[in-house]
């Protein structure tokens, strides 16, 4: 945890302070897709499952990695 100025704080999860992370393999972008979900939160997760799950082709983009 670092503090400045503004106060502690922590721009990644606590729970992240226990994981070791794999990298993951480096996938291509599909060239189509029904539906394209910019954002892997709760929100984006959920609706990337129940668009596959309705037979939607799904693409789902979050810039965090690790």
């Amino acid at each position: 945890m670092t503090a400045d100025s503004a106060g502690p704080f922590k721009s990644t999860p606590y729970w992240w302070e226990d994981c070791t992370f794999s990298p993951l393999p480096v996938r291509r972008v599909a060239s189509k897709c029904d539906v394209a979900i910019v954002g892997g939160g709760y929100a984006g997760l959920s609706a990337a499952i129940e668009l596959a799950r309705a037979g939607r082709s799904v693409q789902l983009f979050d810039r965090q990695s690790l």
